[in-house]
């Protein structure tokens, strides 16, 4: 009987130290765990701080961009779009001054006055054809 005694406290022995190990290792791996929460904790706090900082530079880059093509569109597209307009005024203006009537009394006047095809075409800037069409469609004598 006194080997079942001593055998049965060995064993309550080794039972109380494998609690107190647990204990004292459940208690590390807790301080390790909360160290970890922590270092997460301030992870995300930075990753959230940065986010803002992303996002406000992706807008200010995007206010950048829109910028830089309103002038692009101000400095190339508006002056080519005046250009353009005085283009059409001009031509406008032309074919006002020189409709196809004033060609033609233009053409019969100055046949009348001797010039030839060649010279007429050369003055008003039309092709022998034209000033040839022309004077063939007026009959002038």
């Amino acid at each position: 009987m006194g080997a079942d005694i001593l055998i049965f406290t060995a064993l309550i022995a080794a039972v109380f130290l494998l609690v107190i190990f647990i204990v004292v290792r459940d208690k590390n791996v807790i301080s390790r765990l909360a160290i970890l929460e922590k270092v997460i904790e301030d992870l995300n706090q930075e990753n959230h701080k940065l986010n803002k900082v992303v996002k406000k530079q992706n807008l200010d880059i995007d206010g950048g961009i829109q910028k830089i093509v309103e002038d692009e569109v101000q400095n190339r597209v508006v002056p080519l779009k005046q250009s353009l307009q005085e283009v059409r005024k001009i031509t406008e203006e032309f074919r006002e001054q020189h409709s196809a009537g004033d060609y033609e009394k233009k053409v019969i006047e100055l046949y009348k006055d001797g010039k030839s095809e060649s010279a007429i075409a050369q003055i008003l800037g039309l092709t022998i054809a034209q000033v040839e069409l022309i004077l063939s469609l007026n009959d002038p004598q």
